[in-house]
């Protein structure tokens, strides 16, 4: 068959000519992405759940925008009571329209969950809820877009070769790969900073060429303004940013206008709507601030009607940042992802880059990234599970691994070692450092001991998801983990007060518009904590309730019934509703 020989005989030539090797080698590395990603989300053990408090709390929103309701939440924080009250608002009305959360996630989590619109109520036969493997899938979409983007801004900052590298040297980081399944909004936000980066450094090069940078800088502040209602924390990488354009770019000041303005248009109606609802722009969030101070977590503040502010001040401020900078340095290898080449960009700021592009926006990069830490030494970096809400240090890692990379292989360049299987050797080796993490991942989900399907301690999806039929829509539970319930079951959930009697009135008065008629308690406020904590941490108002040892009969809701592995969550209510609910 000549017409097969003649097939053959081309498809040779054009591999010796390297016209068909290019093509194969992205083949490649398109099946190794593919590979990868199916490890990490079918392999048994990896995709148990939403891993955090924030990622269910938008998840559920999402849900309310996919169903037209705007962005609704289910979840009611106290000290969002108290700040709808002390500003006049309508607290029943007005205590359902989420001010806490940047609007962006749950809009993509809204997107994400379209396919599986049918299947979000999970039955007690569920493990994993659809959603959640809906939004895990769209956030390793959103960390191979980034990665794309990082290939086009690496291209242009150094060469085609070291973007690939670089690329891939991302690919293998495991902690992006954990950030993904947990479902928080990192995987959009590093989309998002890519993208902004890469209009930053066209804005650049055109600056150094005499083009107009007009467009790129307008670019820059809509990506920025993205960031910012992505997480209200990357604005001070903003603020960095804009003092920058102040003193590179000519005429001085125009250009951090451009951004400034661009960047206003986007973000501005956010927090005028915040203001409208709650009467700060900020909206609930604002608190968060108060971590770690006066005594109280995030999650203590939040629980409070009545605030006692004596124990806040600078100095309660100076320690917190200070700690928590500390902190931050000592672990900042693990936070970029415990990658060798990413904590070289620091080495390299020593390094005089030749071309100017190249050399002027690794400082950029190092004062956004300043004024990121100095963010998250503000408002603190809360790990669950692993990951953190707040852990801006990842979206660094990309850009520093090119500046990183770069370095290193000019540092093996001044060796004088002119030979290609001892470079080849030298960046197998940055690969293997580099994907350990991964590589130790995969060797104790092959080999280690069985991974549970569910994210326990405290998360146990089905016995949440029951709650939906144990209480009607117009009945709210309080509990320690409302989030799960608002995702999980679709009810409305009270954050446990920090009193019985707080929730007690809340009920009685109807403030939020409908009773509390369901308690449901978790590790989180018992086996998780110490006896001490228990009964006198920030839960020991409820330490009686807690440890099981409460008078039903003087307690509001009399009925309970264990829930959870090994019996570690009980539901109190009203009334028997698990006999009720049985078919």
């Amino acid at each position: 068959m000549p017409g097969a020989a003649e097939a053959i005989q081309r498809a040779v030539h054009a591999l010796e000519a390297g016209e068909l090797t290019v093509w194969v080698r992205r083949l490649l590395g398109v099946l190794g992405i593919v590979a990868i990603a199916v490890f990490y989300t079918v392999w048994p053990g990896h995709v148990r759940g939403l891993a955090t408090a924030q990622a269910m709390d938008q998840a559920q929103i999402g849900r309310e925008i996919l169903h037209g309701h705007g962005w609704r939440t289910q979840l009611v924080r106290p000290r969002a009571i108290a700040q709808l009250q002390a500003h006049g608002k309508n607290v029943t009305q007005n205590i359902w329209k989420d001010t806490y959360n940047a609007p962006l996630p749950p809009l993509v989590d809204a997107i994400a969950l379209i396919p599986v619109r049918a299947h979000l109520q999970m039955t007690p036969r569920d493990l994993t809820a659809a959603g959640d493997v809906a939004i895990v899938w769209m956030s390793i979409l959103l960390f191979i877009g980034s990665v794309v983007i990082l290939y086009f801004l690496a291209a242009r900052l150094f060469d085609r070769r070291l973007a690939v590298i670089a690329c891939g040297l991302v690919l293998l980081c495991d902690m992006m790969w954990q950030y993904s399944l947990a479902g928080l909004p990192q995987m959009l936000l590093l989309f998002l900073f890519n993208a902004t980066l890469y209009a930053l450094v066209r804005a650049i090069e055109a600056s150094y060429s005499g083009g107009r940078v007009g467009v790129w800088l307008a670019a820059v502040g809509v990506g920025f303004g993205l960031l910012a209602l992505t997480h209200a924390l990357t604005i001070w990488m903003f603020i960095a940013a804009l003092i920058f354009c102040v003193f590179f770019f000519r005429p001085r000041g125009w250009a951090a206008i451009i951004v400034l303005a661009a960047f206003a248009i986007l973000y501005t109606p956010w927090l005028l709507r915040n203001f409208v609802v709650c009467g700060n722009p900020a909206g609930s969030a604002i608190y968060s601030m108060l971590d770690g101070t006066g005594g109280h977590t995030e999650a203590g503040w939040m629980r409070i009607v009545d605030v006692d502010l004596s124990g806040v001040g600078p100095r309660a401020f100076r320690d917190k940042i200070t700690t928590n900078l500390f902190a931050q340095i000592g672990r900042v290898f693990d936070y970029l992802g415990w990658s060798i080449v990413a904590l070289t960009f620091f080495v390299s700021l020593m390094h005089t880059f030749k071309r100017s592009e190249t050399a002027s926006v690794r400082w950029i990069v190092l004062a956004m990234w300043s004024g990121a830490v100095l963010g998250m030494s503000i408002f603190g970096i809360n790990e669950e599970q692993g990951v953190a809400a707040n852990q801006m240090h990842l979206l660094f890692m990309p850009i520093m691994t090119c500046y990183g990379l770069a370095f290193l292989l000019v540092q093996w360049n001044r060796l004088g070692i002119d030979i290609r299987l001892a470079r080849l050797g030298f960046i197998t080796l940055l690969f293997v450092m580099c994907a350990l993490p991964m590589a130790d991942q995969m060797l104790r989900m092959m080999f280690g001991p069985h991974k549970a399907q569910v994210r326990w301690p405290p998360y146990v999806p089905p016995y949440v998801a029951v709650l939906n039929n144990w209480m009607k829509p117009n009945e709210a539970i309080a509990s320690d983990m409302p989030w799960a319930i608002a995702w999980y079951a679709d009810r409305p959930a009270v954050w446990v007060p920090d009193t019985v009697k707080t929730m007690t009135d809340l009920s009685d008065y109807g403030v939020i518009g409908m009773p509390i008629n369901g308690l449901y308690l978790t590790p989180i406020s018992g086996a998780d904590n110490k006896l001490r904590d228990i009964i006198k941490g920030e839960y020991k108002d409820w330490a009686a309730v807690i440890q099981r040892t409460v008078d039903v009969n003087k307690f509001p809701l009399k009925w309970a019934t264990l829930l959870g592995l090994e019996n570690e969550c009980v539901f109190f209510s009203d009334h028997d509703r698990q006999k009720i609910a049985a078919p």
